[in-house]
């Protein structure tokens, strides 16, 4: 299965619920954006406004290569500032003003329409696997996007075992590409030479940039070197990693009770049920406040053996400004008006925090 092969392949609407009026603080704005990152196109709104990106806010996070449109609200701005924006490949329709900033509570869910390349097996296995589906959900697993290449959850290992070198090396060392893997070799051949390695890196990657500034004139200090990086792109590597372990977990939970099909993720595999399975509520993603006990917490606690830790690691002392309490999260999710032409387009509707490749993986496999 290949998904999206062209932007308008992969359409995203958030599902919101705000209340607005003729006057307040806020300014809420439907922002629709093609092939933007919400964190980049964030930046360029507020750079275009003349303000700092801390008075522009949103509910979630949407794909960069697709066709999005979610809520902002931005402190401060008039209607006339918002319809005076010019950005290539975005629009903004001004919906109201608010006292109240944007919140997640805000953001109920989204809605999908997508394109997909499908091979005549794949075909099949929808049959097959969409009625399940439709009675019992999908497992709710945390989506490729969590994980990159599989270097965020890595960062995010070495970042807990205080292992600061590590984890600086795995991200100057592990790109996409042509330009990025030519980039790769140079850095693990020139390790520690950091003018050197600072003359060749991309334009695109800018935090690597940050960090090898910062290592010029601290060689040693690795520590530091990340700190470099931005506090909430720190926090997601920590997250991918829990998001990994979770991930692990739930999936020997589910293959100790049914048959299941095995699938690749950036960094490890997950398993879908072949039928239906009753499994816990609210299973714990590890952190230094979750609990070990139940059916769940076995396979939690083997894969914390597994990687030599325990949960007090995730108070992440040498950083702790990135500690994690740990959450809980629902093993399954159900999908809203789920349907399928038959032949290539599928639209569906899922509640936040619930991936869709995750959907079309377990749909297909």
């Amino acid at each position: 299965m290949k998904i999206k092969q062209a932007f308008e392949d992969f359409v995203v609407d958030e599902i919101f619920d705000v209340e607005t009026k003729d006057e307040g603080k806020y300014a809420f704005v439907l922002l629709t954006k093609t092939n933007w990152t919400t964190q980049r196109a964030i930046m360029q709104i507020a750079r275009r406004l003349r303000i700092s990106k801390v008075r522009v806010h949103y509910a979630g996070i949407k794909d960069k290569r697709a066709i999005t449109s979610q809520v902002i609200s931005i402190l401060g701005v008039k209607k006339e500032d918002v319809e005076g924006i010019v950005l290539k490949d975005m629009e903004f329709k001004f919906l109201g003003y608010s006292d109240e900033d944007i919140h997640i509570g805000n953001l109920l869910g989204n809605k999908f329409k997508v394109r997909v390349d499908l091979t005549e097996t794949e075909k099949k296995n929808i049959k097959n696997n969409l009625s399940l589906i439709k009675k019992q959900g999908f497992v709710n697993y945390f989506g490729p996007q969590r994980f990159s290449s599989g270097s965020s959850s890595r960062i995010g290992r070495a970042i807990v075992k205080g292992d600061f070198e590590a984890g600086v090396k795995v991200m100057l060392s592990d790109h996409h590409g042509p330009e990025g893997e030519e980039f790769d070799k140079f850095v693990l051949n020139n390790w520690e030479n950091w003018k050197d390695i600072m003359k060749v890196v991309p334009r695109f990657l800018g935090n690597e940039k940050a960090v090898l500034d910062y290592l010029i004139r601290n060689p040693t200090d690795f520590a530091g070197a990340l700190r470099n990086v931005a506090k909430p792109l720190r926090r997601i590597f920590v997250h991918a990693y829990q998001s990994e372990i979770w991930n692990r977990a739930v999936s020997k939970y589910i293959e100790s009770k049914v048959k299941v099909k095995w699938f690749d993720l950036p960094g490890h595999k997950i398993a879908f049920p072949v039928g239906e399975v009753e499994l816990e509520n609210e299973l714990e993603i590890p952190g230094y406040e979750s609990k070990l006990d139940g059916e769940f917490g076995k396979f939690l606690s083997f894969e914390l053996k597994t990687e030599e830790i325990g949960l007090e690691i995730f108070r992440v002392q040498s950083m702790p400004e990135l500690s994690s309490r740990g959450a809980t999260r629902e093993p399954f999710v159900k999908v809203t008006n789920l349907k399928f032409d038959g032949k290539e387009w599928f639209e569906f509707e899922l509640e936040k925090g619930a991936y869709a490749t995750v959907l079309l993986d377990s749909l297909v496999v």
